[in-house]
């Protein structure tokens, strides 16, 4: 393969586990704390506050990453995980049943347990989460109607990380799939984004795959053209120096959905 030629997201060559593994296992010390446990901390602040509530979540990770669901199984009864890649969904639902092979994420089970004072109990965190997912879904972003058949319930919170610059390809589609996307979330719901800026690529093992560069100005223009009014931001600087990936910090969105669009 050509050192400068990049896959897609969607390409049968992307190890969904191994991308969890890659980016956020248990023995990767900087990349954990910031794509890993950055992320959740944030999470259980934000629903912990009662500021967003609700029954339903729905959440778009990258990879066999179901760590967000260790937090939101708290919070919400009903959990749906949409995801674009085949891949990505045969490793989430070898996650699920418990199958040999799947991604270890129990370390990201036990953070959460440690956010609420726990230093026990991540088997049964992930039990608890494994209850709540309802419906594993594919959203299928080569199709006009992503979903399909699949009707989905009106969600009080969306949870997006990492997920839109991963497999978008242009700004235009991004703001098209962000659209299509909130149009599953109640007016008043909540849209939670965490995303890389500016990332250029991401490795997962031998290839090189391709990301679309964005910055905190677009997220708010995108945002705020698929009907809503953001609430807060922070950015935070990059920490993670490695070949493995290029981006320039880790931005977080809490939006309010005010109309439709």
């Amino acid at each position: 393969m050509s050192g400068t030629e990049q896959k897609y997201y969607l390409d049968e060559d992307l190890d969904a586990c191994l991308l969890f593994d890659t980016y956020f296992g248990a023995d990767k010390t900087i990349a954990k704390k910031e794509l890993l446990e950055d992320p959740l901390s944030f999470l259980y602040k934000l629903f912990s506050s009662g500021f967003v509530k609700g029954e339903t979540l729905i959440n778009l990770s990258v990879g066999s990453d179901v760590s967000k669901t260790f937090v939101a199984a708290d919070f919400f009864k009903n959990i749906i995980l949409l995801e674009s890649s085949d891949s990505s969904i045969k490793a989430i639902e070898s996650w699920i049943q418990n199958k040999p092979g799947a991604a270890e994420q129990s370390h990201a089970a036990e953070f959460a347990c440690s956010l609420k004072g726990q230093s026990t109990g991540y088997k049964k965190q992930e039990e608890k989460a494994r209850g709540a997912i309802k419906q594993v879904v594919k959203w299928d972003i080569t199709k006009e109607n992503p979903l399909g058949a699949v009707v989905l319930p009106q969600a009080d919170c969306i949870v997006i990380v990492y997920h839109l610059e991963a497999i978008c390809k242009d700004p235009d589609m991004y703001i098209n799939l962000l659209k299509k996307l909130l149009s599953h979330l109640k007016i008043g719901g909540h849209l939670v984004m965490m995303a890389g800026i500016n990332i250029s690529y991401y490795m997962v093992g031998q290839f090189k795959f391709g990301a679309l560069a964005h910055n905190e100005e677009f997220m708010q223009k995108a945002v705020t053209q698929a009907g809503c009014t953001v609430v807060s931001t922070e950015t935070h600087r990059s920490k993670f120096k490695s070949p493995l990936t290029e981006y320039e910090s880790i931005a977080y969105f809490v939006c309010r959905k005010d109309r439709v669009v």
